[in-house]
């Protein structure tokens, strides 16, 4: 063992394994390996099913997009178990100040994901995505990473159920005005059927100007520290983007919310009235951002509210644009 004294010196024990004389050891076959022609940074278990307690409503864990420099973007996919038939999409954009957050919380919501598969099992296929935060990458990034999870969806129409006619944005807070940008700004045949948001911010000049000194919306725009240009709110703006190309439209925010104001709303639905498209406005009493109230029979009573106003819009906007 003298040969072997060295590693002792980094506190590395020798084991000698002593086997019997008549049990030679089997050594194990290395298996056939298959060979790529080049490195790639592709996932080869990219699809993951999400063990989780609602046997009505499967959960998919999946990656939409890998960008070099950046981690794999995933979404989470709800779907109703044993359904065959194309179903509309709904493609959900969490919150977080651009900056925090994830696809499995929204608003008061203790659960979220049992919302998204309540949702599911109404009829839908449900797709809560994630996109680079402001820390990762500045805007426009999380809009042109909801185009690619649209685009891969869509892509995947039929292996995931998908009517890819029939595809819906629900955003909330800042997620909301990533899906709103979206919805302002898509060419065909790129376009959404129906978009809700839920307490967004739609004109980042006036959301500055109510919550100074616009920390956020620096970080989220990268604007120099003496501030953002009248040019970079304006381009990251859905109020100011509107061009009636849009789809219908539901835009539901707390009276009381003091992070966004309701007037966010009211903005980018007076926009989209000048051009003659089909908004509606929510505006739910006696709670603030996320619905959240000051108890919580409050908030839960909120929570129901929008969600029964969003889950109609979406039965009646969605079977409208069905194939006829």
């Amino acid at each position: 063992m003298r040969c072997f004294g060295w590693l002792a010196l980094f506190g590395v024990a020798m084991v000698q394994v002593q086997g019997r004389a008549d049990e030679p050891a089997t050594p194990v076959a290395m298996p056939e390996f298959a060979v790529l022609e080049r490195i790639t940074p592709v996932d080869p278990m990219a699809e993951r099913e999400t063990r989780w307690g609602n046997p009505l409503a499967g959960l998919t864990d999946l990656a939409y997009a890998t960008r070099p420099g950046y981690r794999p973007l995933r979404l989470d996919l709800y779907s109703e178990s044993g359904v065959a038939s194309p179903r509309p999409l709904v493609v959900v954009v969490h919150g977080g100040g651009w900056a925090h957050a994830n696809p499995r919380v929204g608003a008061g919501f203790k659960d979220f994901p049992s919302v998204l598969a309540y949702l599911a099992q109404r009829g839908y296929v449900v797709a809560s995505i994630e996109y680079r935060l402001s820390g990762e990458a500045p805007f426009p990034a999380q809009v042109e990473d909801l185009q690619a999870a649209l685009s891969f969806l869509r892509a995947g129409a039929g292996r995931f159920g998908i009517d890819p006619d029939r595809v819906a944005l629900w955003g909330l807070s800042a997620g909301a005005q990533i899906a709103a940008l979206h919805a302002t700004s898509c060419t065909r045949p790129d376009c959404v059927q129906a978009l809700v948001g839920w307490f967004g911010p739609y004109d980042l000049a006036a959301y500055v100007a109510e919550n100074p000194p616009g920390d956020s919306v620096r970080s989220y725009l990268r604007c120099p520290v003496e501030g953002c240009t009248a040019a970079d709110l304006a381009a990251a703006s859905p109020a100011r983007r509107v061009d009636g190309g849009e789809p219908p439209t539901l835009l539901v925010h707390g009276v009381e919310d003091a992070q966004v104001r309701a007037s966010q709303s009211q903005r980018l639905a007076e926009a989209m009235r000048a051009v003659g498209q089909d908004v509606s406005v929510l505006l739910v009493p006696d709670v603030g951002h996320g619905f959240i109230g000051k108890d919580a029979e409050t908030t839960r009573r909120a929570l129901r509210l929008a969600l029964e106003a969003t889950l109609g819009f979406f039965d009646e906007r969605l079977a409208a644009a069905a194939k006829p």
